[in-house]
């Protein structure tokens, strides 16, 4: 019985090792390392209903500016503090030329509008209330941060805030020429 569980254990490590070996270096980094697909690419536009009960478009609610969306949930204690912190610094981030929006998953308005108006949080509110946004932006948990330079494309994708996010966000960490006019279509 013990020789066939560890060849069990053995057939699945090296199953796992033929994966990662095999196939593209994307697939084998977002195994490892759960990178999202959407770095480099244009940031899948939406609009939803924000907490309030009117709906609003991302595209046109950042205006050309950078944006850090931030997806988050009531429940979430990490979400919580991120969301003070974002909120504290909020004109910190407009001085810098940064849009945030915060994105709710999966509550209700009631839920989300009770948060935020508790909490004064001077943020527009998306209500992703059945998580297909979430689902299009690649979330696998929350908090989650998500990056946009002014072009619209996703820098990077965190799950805290972090310092050089001003670093992040400028269209000049490219890393080549090439890699900015095939990523900008330029």
């Amino acid at each position: 019985m013990k020789k066939l569980v560890f060849s069990f254990r053995f057939m699945v490590l090296l199953a796992l090792g033929i994966l990662t070996l095999s196939g593209e270096h994307s697939a084998r980094a977002q195994f490892f390392f759960m990178q999202n697909p959407l770095v480099g690419q244009r940031a899948p536009d939406f609009t939803l209903k924000i907490y309030n009960g009117n709906k609003v478009n991302m595209t046109k609610l950042r205006d050309n500016k950078s944006a850090i969306i931030f997806f988050w949930a009531t429940w979430c204690p990490h979400c919580r503090e991120a969301l003070q912190e974002l909120n504290q610094n909020l004109k910190q981030f407009e001085s810098k030329g940064i849009k945030i929006m915060l994105v709710d998953l999966g509550e209700t308005e009631k839920a989300v509008r009770y948060y935020v108006e508790r909490n004064k949080i001077g943020v527009t509110v998306f209500l992703d209330q059945d998580s297909s946004l979430a689902e299009n932006y690649g979330i696998i948990g929350v908090p989650t941060f998500i990056f946009v330079d002014q072009r619209g494309i996703v820098k990077a994708v965190e799950h805290s805030l972090p310092d050089n996010y001003e670093e992040i966000l400028s269209v000049k960490n490219a890393k080549t020429a090439k890699e900015n006019s095939a990523v900008y279509g330029l």
